[in-house]
């Protein structure tokens, strides 16, 4: 018999997983706070995984919801005309598709460690302080870049 297949696999020196916020409360926040809401929230997860190259991500992220409102706001022809086509309240529906969308995105560089949470059946934090401070942030961050796009159109 091998003696080395009774040795521990895992030293007791290793750092545990950080625990992540859940996947729910990030749809939750991505449907109702936006592209910005998730990317900040999302980042926070990045940042409990220690993993500074999926700040690329979001900053490409950052560039999209901010060309988003960018073309909506100054009636970009193909995004004006998908609007009329949809009805009323399409950019605000295409808007929440950007922030699922990112989440999906943010969802997949993560999931190995999720699944490893639920694996393990490992309790998440509470994400209300996190979410609701992101989710106030990222309003005002598209309230501030619309008064700037307002400003540069007058």
């Amino acid at each position: 018999m091998r003696e080395s297949l009774l040795t521990p696999s895992l030293s007791p020196s290793a750092a545990p997983a950080a625990n992540l916020y859940s996947v729910q409360s990030s749809f939750v926040l991505a449907f109702f706070g936006g592209p910005f809401a998730i990317i900040l929230y999302s980042a926070l997860n990045s940042w409990k995984l220690r993993r500074p190259l999926d700040a690329l991500l979001y900053v490409a992220g950052l560039a999209l919801a901010v060309s988003y409102l960018v073309a909506f706001m100054t009636g970009y022809a193909p995004l004006a005309r998908l609007i009329d086509l949809i009805g009323g309240s399409a950019a605000d529906a295409l808007w929440r598709a950007l922030a699922l969308a990112l989440m999906g995105i943010v969802y997949l560089m993560h999931r190995k460690q999720h699944r490893s949470a639920a694996l393990f059946a490992s309790t998440t934090p509470s994400p209300w302080i996190p979410a609701i401070a992101c989710a106030l942030l990222a309003y005002g961050m598209k309230k501030a870049l619309e008064f700037y796009i307002l400003a540069g159109l007058s």
